[in-house]
């Protein structure tokens, strides 16, 4: 959609291109080239395609100018994000002269049309809306004060733009100094994917002193992130104890652990890893987002192997007994090594170790009592898990963080997802 002039004197350059071209097109010539009339064809059709979505984007445009167009009242929320556009054209206003009668940047109501408006808050939309004279009582809503209860300037906006979270929002560190508030609620927005940023329904544990805008920050981008990853639809009843058995046993070595994100979208849970915000110590979390499928986010604070499969198998728990859809959506785990937790965590914990280490098998552990590396070893191999997890699990019992150091994995999950930055 052709949304400015610029837009528009492009878009007839483009058009004036593709009809040269069509008008010079040797068919003979092109199959020669192609070894195939077939495909010759195919590169008409192509080429006469696009002209064609050029030529109706330039007479949309044409017509909302012209001021002729229909259809500009709304009677749904979101037939009202794309008539924004159009009535702004219609209206003949620059996005610079629509963006000094809300009180915004030119470059914010750019972001906005761009998306159609899809990150921007039901606030800001019906802002809009009103600067354009379009009647919104069909809506009949009243603006949440959960949308005025966060504090956009409290959110670690800097890091967050030096991790390169808000690619395609903000150009550079000026621009995000004039815009950004709007710039990190555009995030939030279209992150969560709903018109108000919540902070309930979520559980942390007991004593948690976690920033709480740092902590909200991170789940924008570990749900943000989610959307990028194909998943197939969430049945739980498919995560019986096989499926586990499959998951743990993709620890027995590391070259594996590519293949666990693998599995998890299979079976309908994306699994993104990204690293703790300063003012956090969080290890992981579980998320259930509304019309999507659940998360389960990483941080990989503790660069183990022990940790990493731990902390997995602990989310993972949390997204098949306690997550609910209106009770509790999130939960947060910081200091998951701490023993300091609720009844939640602790069922967690202990769900997590049995689905590692069934309890049959720990019984039967000499390596339990006896905790040499090579017992560890051979019954790691005997159950066929990583020694890490049953190194893990022993010094966890034996609250001695100090025993079996050569066998927790050291340094040996974050260089398995080199495209992540750990060391910011």
């Amino acid at each position: 959609m052709i949304t400015n002039e610029r837009q528009y004197r492009i878009t007839k350059m483009q058009l004036a291109r593709f009809n040269e071209t069509l008008e010079k097109f040797d068919f003979d010539d092109a199959a020669r080239r192609a070894g195939s009339q077939l495909l010759a064809q195919a590169e008409l059709d192509a080429l006469r395609s696009e002209a064609q979505a050029l030529a109706q984007d330039i007479m949309d445009y044409e017509g909302l100018r012209s001021g002729k167009a229909r259809g500009l009242q709304p009677t749904t929320l979101a037939e009202l994000h794309t008539v924004l556009v159009k009535a702004r054209i219609a209206r003949r206003l620059s996005q610079r002269e629509l963006a000094d009668r809300v009180g915004i940047k030119e470059q914010q109501v750019q972001r906005y049309e761009a998306q159609q408006y899809e990150g921007a808050s039901l606030r800001r939309v019906l802002e809009v809306a009103r600067a354009l004279k379009i009647d919104t009582a069909f809506l009949n809503v009243d603006l949440s004060p959960a949308d005025s209860e966060l504090e956009w300037n409290r959110f670690p906006t800097m890091v967050m733009y030096r991790r390169g979270w808000f690619e395609g929002l903000v150009a550079n560190v000026a621009e995000l100094k004039a815009t950004g508030d709007e710039v990190v609620e555009s995030y939030v927005k279209a992150a969560l994917g709903r018109q108000v940023a919540i902070l309930h329904r979520r559980s942390l544990r007991s004593g948690s002193k976690e920033d709480p805008y740092a902590l909200f920050a991170w789940e924008c981008r570990i749900l943000h992130l989610a959307k990028r990853i194909r998943v197939e639809d969430y049945r739980p009843q498919a995560i019986n104890a096989d499926w586990l058995d499959r998951l743990r046993k993709l620890s027995v070595t590391t070259d594996r652990l590519s293949e666990v994100g693998r599995l998890m979208a299979r079976s309908g849970i994306a699994l993104v890893i990204e690293p703790h915000l300063p003012g956090t110590r969080l290890d992981g979390a579980a998320f259930l987002p509304r019309g999507n499928p659940p998360v389960i986010g990483l941080t990989l604070r503790y660069d183990r192997l022990d940790n990493f499969w731990f902390v997995l198998f602990h989310e993972l728990m949390h997204v098949l007994h306690h997550l609910r859809p209106g009770k509790i959506e999130s939960i947060f785990d910081d200091d998951i090594e701490d023993d300091t937790a609720d009844k939640l965590e602790l069922e967690a914990d202990a769900l997590a170790s049995d689905a590692l280490i069934a309890p049959e098998e720990w019984r039967r552990a000499v390596a339990r009592f006896v905790q040499t590396e090579e017992l560890v070893r051979d019954f790691a191999a005997e159950i066929g898990i990583n020694p890490a997890i049953v190194a893990g699990r022993i010094r966890h019992e034996a609250k001695d963080y100090q025993i079996l150091p050569a066998l927790v994995g050291q340094g040996e999950v974050r260089k398995r997802f080199p495209d992540i930055a750990f060391n910011y």
